[in-house]
């Protein structure tokens, strides 16, 4: 659960890490890390999507809607891992919480995270920026923010949610989303539907610890009900070809004069 007695400021982002309820190696792994480069973090209790009830995943997710619009139906892990960012965007909108950061807690943390955060205070009309990416995308637009980082946009805007950093008119975008369909790294790569402002600050200080087994993957194990017929999979396919001629953010209006 969220500590309650946490207090923000305009000076300082919260920092937000997810965590399976019986994680507790890993989560002190992460919190020590953050510790040792002078950054609090508060831990978010991972939701696992096969412990919802019926009623309690029909209101989160639309399994009509996602007939129609994905490739392929979410499992119940996918679904949990939605539910998971999702509460934290609605935490961050009920208390009116500027900008945020969210990390998962299977990572790699860099020295310069601190700095990158640092910089994520200096912008602003930004919705969300990526953190990470482990397909290294190029970035089609970029600028400057110091001697080491660098601020862009993409096409293909990278999947996964290991980190990333969203502003209170961001959250409130993707909670347009509820009832969703398809699986939220999926989701914020259709950005334009919600029209999200969202670039990416390199060098990434947050990559996938691939030496840890995902504790959230197992707690969340499901296998998808159904294969993807030719049409599905043709349709998400065209969807995606056209999102990715649209670039994801405008660098010119989230660097401050």
């Amino acid at each position: 659960m969220l500590k309650t007695s946490f207090t923000y400021t305009d000076m300082s982002l919260p920092i937000f890490v997810i965590n399976m309820k019986n994680s507790v190696e890993r989560w002190q792994k992460t919190y020590n890390r953050l510790q040792t480069l002078g950054l609090e973090c508060q831990r978010f209790e991972a939701t696992v999507g096969k412990s919802l009830d019926e009623t309690e995943t029909s209101n989160w997710y639309d399994p009509t809607a996602n007939l129609k619009k994905h490739h392929r139906n979410m499992t119940p892990g996918e679904i949990g891992c939605y539910v998971s960012h999702m509460r934290i965007w609605q935490h961050m909108a009920a208390h009116n919480i500027t900008a945020a950061i969210v990390l998962e807690d299977d990572l790699i943390i860099e020295e310069h995270l601190k700095e990158t955060i640092e910089q994520v205070g200096e912008l602003e009309s930004w919705d969300m920026i990526k953190l990470s990416d482990n397909r290294a995308n190029p970035f089609i637009e970029s600028a400057s923010l110091s001697k080491s980082l660098t601020l862009g946009s993409y096409l293909k805007v990278p999947n996964g949610t290991q980190g990333y950093a969203v502003s209170l008119s961001g959250a409130k975008k993707l909670l347009q989303r509820k009832p969703f369909f398809r699986p939220v790294d999926v989701d914020i790569q259709f950005h334009s539907e919600v029209e999200l402002n969202l670039v990416g600050i390199k060098p990434y200080p947050i990559s996938e610890d691939l030496s840890f087994e995902s504790e959230i993957a197992n707690s969340n194990a499901g296998t998808h009900s159904n294969q993807s017929t030719f049409l599905r999979n043709l349709k998400h396919r065209f969807a995606m070809y056209l999102q990715r001629k649209r670039a994801s953010g405008d660098i010119k209006r989230i660097i401050k004069s």
